[in-house]
């Protein structure tokens, strides 16, 4: 019986961390994405000369479709982290099919980590409410 009690003690705080690691994660890459998207806009402005079709509807997905999925995730993990995955996952496509290239660049790819981290949390938070 107190093995049952340490068990479930032990997901419980994994889970906390989990959260807590994922929840500081996303608030630094929204920080930086509105950071940057802000440079960008004060810096040059923005030309919609320089954008392809693609890259405009690809910019779509990420920075925006990422940074709302992660803002909805603060309060919604599972439809948050959703939203930020399959953006990422649907930026990456429409490079792929508009320009040959995924851009796989790592960077991108820890800024996209909190999407399946909070859609994690949200599994495991279900799965603890049913024990």
């Amino acid at each position: 019986m107190e093995d049952e009690k340490n068990v479930v003690v032990s997901k419980n705080y994994f889970l906390i961390i989990l959260r807590w690691i994922t929840r500081i994660w996303s608030y630094l890459v929204v920080a930086f994405i509105l950071l940057f998207v802000g440079a960008q806009i004060l810096g040059s402005g923005i030309n919609a000369d320089s954008f392809s079709l693609i890259e405009g509807i690809a910019s779509t997905f990420f920075p925006i479709g990422l940074t709302l999925g992660l803002i909805v995730a603060w309060w919604k993990e599972g439809l948050g982290g959703t939203i930020a995955t399959v953006s990422i996952i649907a930026f990456h496509l429409i490079m792929f099919f508009g320009n040959g290239n995924p851009e796989f660049v790592i960077f991108f790819e820890l800024l996209a980590v909190p999407g399946p981290l909070f859609i994690i949390c949200c599994l495991l938070s279900r799965k603890n409410k049913n024990n």
